[in-house]
């Protein structure tokens, strides 16, 4: 059996050893339970993974839930070109969505950020530039998404998709004015001729599915670990929350600051996650397909996928609202000066 001959590796003597799924597998050894997990790690992205652990350890950073050392004293034993590694088994909490449990997340996610925080100046020419170039592409989804509403309501009759499309659009134009001020306040730079940019060790794929609480919130499955900006885990973890119609979304403003208290954004780094978080792409995606192959898939797929894109940028706006009444020194009226 696959995983008795991993567990060979550790010293664990397995009394009962249940398959979750295909790559999961929960161990027992009557005393302790723990997770084997065979893993998507290569060659080429292990080094990362164990650096995870490695400024865990370094900065004793209480979100990274460890793994067990091999008999040999690696992190991971290799098998048939496939990585494997052992961690404590904690089950999913299903009061995870509670106040405590997301300020819980947001204070150890934060400490993560700060603590790995490095600082690096960026041309501001290139900054101003490259958000330019973003701007005018947004300008040309929403006119190209205008037109296909017009051609839309030209119909005599709609169908489901269509007519959902056509009734959110008010909500939709809404996104791309605000993010359009947005785009402005984040190149709205002082005369100074570099910008300050932070990049943090990032979780690259963060979602309610990889946060466990026990004492309390840890974060599993580091394979995609990586640095880049702070902001990006935030947007990856709201865009994910934000399909569902139950998420919680009012906590995740109102515990905030116990993020802001341990990782406190700039100014840009909050416009730049407002930004990502009304980006349009996956809407008007979703819209595309369907002009191009309308029965590819059922009407009731399209417009189940078309509520949940609708969903995350409506959250967007609701964050931008946030941001500007508790964050912001800079407003829209201060671009014109």
């Amino acid at each position: 059996m696959e995983a008795e001959y991993i567990l060979q590796s550790y010293s664990v003597y397995p009394l009962t050893i249940e398959k979750i799924t295909k790559r999961l597998w929960k161990i027992s050894d009557g005393n302790r339970n723990y997770a084997l997990k065979e893993s998507k790690l290569s060659s080429s992205t292990i080094a990362n993974w164990e650096k995870s652990f490695k400024l865990a350890e370094y900065h004793q950073l209480h979100a990274i839930l460890p793994v067990y050392m091999t008999r040999n004293g690696q992190l991971y034993q290799e098998h048939l070109s496939s990585f494997y590694y052992l961690s404590p088994w904690v089950d999913h909490d299903n009061g995870r969505g509670t106040e405590r449990n997301i300020a819980d997340f947001y204070s150890n996610l934060g400490a993560v950020h700060a603590k790995t925080k490095q600082t690096k100046q960026i041309e501001k020419d290139t900054f101003v530039r490259e958000f330019g170039t973003y701007k005018q592409a947004c300008e040309t989804l929403f006119n190209e998404l205008n037109r296909t509403v017009d051609r839309f309501e030209r119909n005599h009759y709609m169908s489901p998709f269509e007519l959902l499309v056509c009734s959110q659009f008010r909500d939709i134009e809404m996104v791309f004015q605000v993010l359009n001020n947005r785009l402005d306040q984040l190149v709205y730079v002082s005369n100074d001729e570099q910008v300050t940019w932070n990049s943090s060790f990032c979780h690259g794929q963060l979602s309610r599915d990889h946060i466990v609480h026990h004492n309390n919130a840890q974060l599993i499955n580091w394979e995609q670990a990586r640095y880049e900006n702070a902001t990006m885990d935030l947007v990856r973890f709201y865009r994910s929350e934000t399909l569902d119609y139950d998420a919680p979304i009012s906590a995740y403003t109102e515990e905030f600051h116990s993020y802001i208290k341990e990782n406190e954004l700039t100014e840009k780094e909050l416009q730049l996650l407002t930004i990502h978080l009304l980006h349009p792409s996956s809407y008007f995606r979703l819209v595309q397909e369907y002009l191009e192959d309308p029965s590819n898939q059922t009407m009731l797929a399209r417009t189940r996928q078309l509520q949940r894109a609708y969903r995350q940028l409506t959250f967007g706006l609701k964050w931008s609202d946030y941001v500007e009444k508790e964050h912001e020194t800079i407003n829209f009226d201060d671009l014109d000066s």
